[in-house]
């Protein structure tokens, strides 16, 4: 399973304002018309795909992004045919490539049933966790933890830099914060950690930014 970047919050009404700062919190609050304004704007700077490729290597995709316009824009970039169908119950809409080996769906991740896909044998978390409301986190390695086969493999990316500077999104997950969301549960080892610092972060306030990579496996 692979989830395309920007999978995010809790569903909000149509009027809500894009972004807001919570008054009880210094992180900025999300929802999922927040991250349909940041693709209309093109305010994607740490978007990256990785479907294209898992997708040439055999792999059936499985998906969740809550920005129709980055579903649509992923098809068109690599010239892969596809349909759009309705979901169940007014909860979005399910993008399938001609081969069928693509379903990538167009919903607020908290919508997502385990009946639309799985068990998944691989997750690949790549701009999601990190993107989430963090009183929201528990709710959606609940959600992720429901959809994972026996023997699955699960890759997360998080980030690392000084979140009193920046309020997010994307948000600062710490080791601690991975080891008490899955510990209990899997087996969690950190494979990477690499200095990603660039010019754009200079603009969040910020003078180092890293990024870093867990396994996450069942326990044994």
């Amino acid at each position: 399973m692979h989830h395309v970047p920007k999978v995010k919050g809790k569903s909000h009404s149509n009027n809500t304002i894009a972004m807001t700062e919570d008054k009880q919190s210094q992180f900025t609050v999300v929802s999922p018309e927040y991250w349909q304004k940041r693709w209309e704007e093109r305010k994607i700077g740490w978007h990256k795909t990785n479907v294209d490729s898992l997708w040439e290597m055999g792999h059936v995709i499985v998906g969740v992004e809550v920005a129709r316009a980055a579903l649509e824009e992923f098809f068109e970039e690599n010239s892969i045919k596809y349909t759009v169908s309705d979901l169940p119950d007014g909860a979005g809409s399910l993008f399938t490539s001609e081969d069928n080996r693509i379903h990538l769906y167009c919903c607020d991740l908290f919508s997502f049933k385990s009946d639309f896909g799985g068990p998944m044998n691989g997750v690949w978390d790549r701009g999601a966790l990190v993107a989430i409301n963090k009183e929201d986190i528990p709710r959606y390695v609940e959600i992720l933890s429901s959809l994972l086969a026996p023997d699955f493999c699960y890759l997360v990316e998080t980030f690392e830099f000084d979140e009193t500077k920046h309020s997010g999104p994307p948000f600062f997950v710490s080791d601690k914060d991975l080891n008490d969301l899955y510990g209990g549960k899997f087996t969690l080892t950190k494979l990477d950690r690499q200095d990603a610092f660039e010019e754009q972060h200079k603009a969040w306030g910020i003078d180092s930014f890293f990024e870093k990579l867990h396994l996450i496996t069942p326990k044994k």
